[in-house]
């Protein structure tokens, strides 16, 4: 009935030995929408409370006004090499391949080898709160807990390399065992600076976890009820941020505007110089003026609306959303629109 009322959606149910075993759901409203998004998607796994249990998996990332675009869901027995196979495969049907493409995720092993195997080409990131997290844990002996913190951060949002390391080298001060055993996990998976794919501002998997707050109750529902929540829940999302698109009245979302403003108010602190070596990669990686490009901008008399990404203006917005979720009839009336071979019009 999905697939009747948001045709191109890419929906599928797995079963073994006549059971249920992991059903896939991608609405065709996201799918036409992930061209106008970064090429980054932010996976997680939260557990359900019905009584059969299970874990909903989701694929996520963001628009250019910060807000959740959903990607994807699916329903699985448990966090394990097949399922998150599974999810992986279904999202490159859905989605296909993009260059540059970043994953980021929590550390689970599973992931890690769904990745390789199924987006080699992409990169992997890890969340830093959780990376952090288990720093603190394994080094909480003798360790300044505010120093390894802000210098951990301080290294792992670094833009430049020599940024980086002059963290590192404070981080060295905090433990000198902390740096080996973050080499050992890769740095390329969670220094922003050494990533190989651009994660812009996506350090962490907090917009998955915020999907997983916003459907907190929706996790005790049957699956069927749970993924009607989802599509209801996405439709109502999808025509909140639609409205929004359509009322703002500026080139860049509210939130982008409101960034270039704030960094605009900064560069008239700094003094103005053309060395690109002032930027410190900041406008490279964010694809925003930050203020010392801002700066340097004004000095040449440069429109600084012409040097933001499309993804942040108003119109890549509007593209974003223009895709429709449709509603669902009555689960009541599906046996018998399948009788009649009727299909559910708009």
């Amino acid at each position: 009935m999905l697939l009747q009322t948001n045709p191109g959606s890419v929906v599928d149910i797995q079963t073994s030995d006549g059971k249920f075993e992991y059903v896939f759901m991608a609405l065709d409203a996201y799918i036409k929408g992930w061209k106008y998004c970064r090429p980054v998607i932010v996976v997680d796994a939260t557990f359900l409370k019905s009584t059969y249990g299970g874990m909903l998996l989701t694929a996520s990332t963001q628009d250019g006004n910060g807000k959740i675009f959903p990607l994807a869901f699916a329903v699985v027995d448990s966090e394990n090499h097949a399922s998150w196979e599974y999810f992986f495969a279904k999202l490159l049907e859905a989605f296909g391949r993009r260059a540059g493409l970043c994953i980021v995720s929590d550390r689970h092993d599973s992931i890690s080898e769904a990745v390789k195997n199924i987006f080699p080409a992409a990169s992997h990131g890890i969340c830093v709160y959780h990376l952090l997290n288990n720093v603190k844990l394994k080094f909480k002996k003798k360790t300044n807990a505010k120093a390894l913190r802000e210098c951990f951060h301080g290294a792992a949002k670094s833009y430049s390399v020599q940024s980086f390391d002059y963290f590192m080298e404070q981080l060295d001060a905090v433990n000198v065992a902390i740096r080996p055993y973050l080499e050992e996990i890769g740095v390329k998976k969670w220094a922003r600076a050494h990533c190989t794919d651009n994660r812009f501002s996506t350090m962490t998997s907090y917009t998955a976890e915020s999907m997983n707050a916003a459907i907190k109750a929706a996790r005790e529902l049957p699956v069927v009820t749970l993924l009607e929540y989802l599509r209801f829940l996405t439709q109502k999302w999808t025509y909140t941020n639609r409205n929004a698109a359509i009322c703002t009245m500026t080139k860049l979302t509210s939130k982008a505007e409101n960034d270039l403003r704030d960094n605009y108010a900064i560069s008239l602190k700094i003094k103005a110089s053309t060395s690109v070596t002032n930027v410190h990669n900041v406008f490279q990686i964010d694809e925003m003026p930050c203020p010392h490009t801002l700066a340097i901008l004004s000095s040449l008399h440069l429109d600084p609306y012409q040097y933001c990404s499309k993804f942040f203006t108003k119109e890549n917005l509007l593209a974003m959303y223009d895709g429709v979720v449709y509603p669902m009839p009555s689960q009541n009336n599906w046996y018998l629109l399948k009788l009649r071979g009727l299909k559910y019009f708009h």
